[in-house]
């Protein structure tokens, strides 16, 4: 079946669905909010189609039968990177996989709904908050989305200048099309400001993973990966095991410098952050009123950093930081890159969207989560640095049309551009077996965050990695220093939220 047809199919389903919802006139309730349930609305062609084998196609039947004339929705989003996972939207076809998908959904939701989408693009992510600022104090109606990093979003929404999502009729929380894990950690005050779905690629680019050398794994005969993940066997302890296989000074120059193999090549912030938040820890989580509270300094927490240093720092050098051992900028990202195409580094943890960087990569590799603290632990987790997420402005005049298009741009996204992302650009394109396009399945479903990983990364995250950088292992004493000061800070945002009930 050609891509048309299926445009087609997905239009004719979801717009039934949405004649079905503005007969019984019903709206996912406010309290929806916070739920993580699996539940969805969702059918099945008759005629699968072409390249998109056994997928269900999703829809939202209580969005209602809404014609907007023609109206002109506003949306501020990053296009100076030319990443299209970070567009709004995209006019023509290109033949990118992902930006085509893109212009895909939106077409549909455009004919659907009657409305136009107009993408403001900025060059840097840096930009996007002072539009943002600017406009919700003059209250002048620039834009019905502006796209923020993260932690500006959180800030921006402490302030009062974010809808939050109970006042968005049409958004259903609990449907499939959203990361549940993330969100429920996301609430201050019972209330979440912004949520995550499929609609944002780039929480799902954010996720960290394990990228693997096949040769390597051949080469040294170690054990196989995809089996130890399955078999829950894929822990901390297995995963410095098989580091220190492959280490060699192999230049024979008695130092280990950036033309020698390592078992595990990162930088500082992508790296040991994951031990704690794939360990099931959150360093700031909430308490009985879902205000925020200081965890970080448990003493499963400390156990693990305490392993973590005993292993990179109490032996041989098996850890390359580019960071550290190379130079503290952005291109060291991708000098780490370089090296583990160059077979330097057993694994390579990046986050999911260093894997289309590798696409040159001569040797075969393998994609896997971050290990868990320990076999009795339930599930992986995979940390998610950052999201870049869209958000309602405080002067929005019109929150049910709003609320109506981005779910649809949710459930459409579900539907259309993850499947891009997912199915085509990474699994087709650049991972090279069926057992990483179930890993990426693995690694999709059990994201998670911790706030003092993301949004307070500065007076929480950045205690421990301190700590790592002196090559220390004062974690308790550097956190009691720290403690009060963390305080204070979640009492400050505590006290914002208190403030806008």
């Amino acid at each position: 079946m050609k891509i048309k047809n299926l445009i087609s199919l997905i239009l004719v389903l979801t717009m039934a669905a949405g004649l079905c919802a503005g007969c019984g006139g019903d709206s996912p309730s406010s309290e929806n909010a916070g739920k993580t349930t699996d539940s969805a609305d969702a059918e099945t062609p008759e005629e699968t189609p072409e390249g998109i084998a056994d997928k269900t196609v999703y829809s939202a039947s209580y969005l209602p039968d809404a014609n907007y004339g023609g109206y002109e929705f506003r949306m501020v989003s990053v296009t100076g990177y030319e990443n299209p996972i970070l567009f709004a939207n995209v006019e023509e076809e290109t033949g990118d996989t992902v930006a085509d998908a893109i212009y895909k959904r939106n077409r549909i939701i455009e004919e659907r709904y009657g409305i136009q989408f107009k993408q403001t693009g900025v060059a840097a992510w840096d930009n996007l908050t002072p539009i943002f600022q600017k406009s919700t104090k003059a209250d002048t109606d620039d834009f019905d989305l502006c796209m923020m990093i993260s932690r500006d979003a959180w800030a921006m929404a402490l302030t009062g200048a974010v809808v939050p999502v109970n006042k968005l009729q049409y958004l259903d929380i609990t449907q499939p099309w959203y990361a549940h894990d993330v969100n429920s950690h996301i609430t201050i005050n019972n209330k979440l400001y912004f949520a995550y779905s499929d609609e944002c690629l780039h929480m799902f680019a954010s996720a960290l993973c394990i990228m693997f050398n096949k040769k390597l794994v051949e080469d040294f005969a170690l054990d196989n990966m995809y089996r130890l993940v399955n078999d829950g066997k894929w822990t901390i302890d297995k995963f410095f095991e098989l580091s220190k296989t492959v280490v060699a000074d192999l230049d024979g120059d008695g130092a280990m410098t950036a033309t020698d193999r390592y078992g595990i090549l990162s930088q500082i912030d992508m790296f040991y952050p994951c031990f704690w938040v794939s360990g099931g820890i959150k360093t700031v989580s909430k308490d009985g009123d879902d205000l925020l509270v200081f965890t970080g300094d448990s003493e499963k927490l400390y156990n693990i950093l305490e392993k973590v240093y005993q292993n990179v720092f109490g032996g041989d050098k098996i850890y390359f930081d580019s960071f550290i051992d190379h130079a503290w900028a952005d291109e060291s990202r991708a000098f780490t890159r370089k090296q583990f195409e160059d077979n330097l580094g057993l694994f390579l943890v990046a986050p999911v969207d260093n894997v289309p960087a590798l696409r040159a990569m001569e040797t075969d590799f393998g994609i896997i989560p971050f290990p868990k603290y320990d076999e009795a632990q339930e599930k992986y987790y995979s940390r998610v640095v950052d999201g870049w997420i869209y958000c309602v402005p405080s002067y929005a005049p019109n929150l049910q049309r709003t609320s109506v298009i981005m779910e649809a741009l949710a459930v459409e996204s579900k539907n259309i551009t993850v499947p891009a992302y997912m199915d085509t650009a990474l699994r087709t394109k650049y991972a090279r077996d069926d057992d990483s396009q179930d890993m990426l399945d693995l690694i999709h479903a059990n994201r998670t965050m911790d706030l003092g990983d993301t949004f307070y990364m500065d007076p929480v995250r950045n205690i421990y990695i301190d700590v790592f950088r002196a090559k220390k292992d004062n974690f308790a004493s550097a956190v009691e220093k720290k403690t009060t000061s963390v305080d204070k800070q979640l009492q400050k945002a505590n006290d914002a939220a208190l403030s806008l009930d």
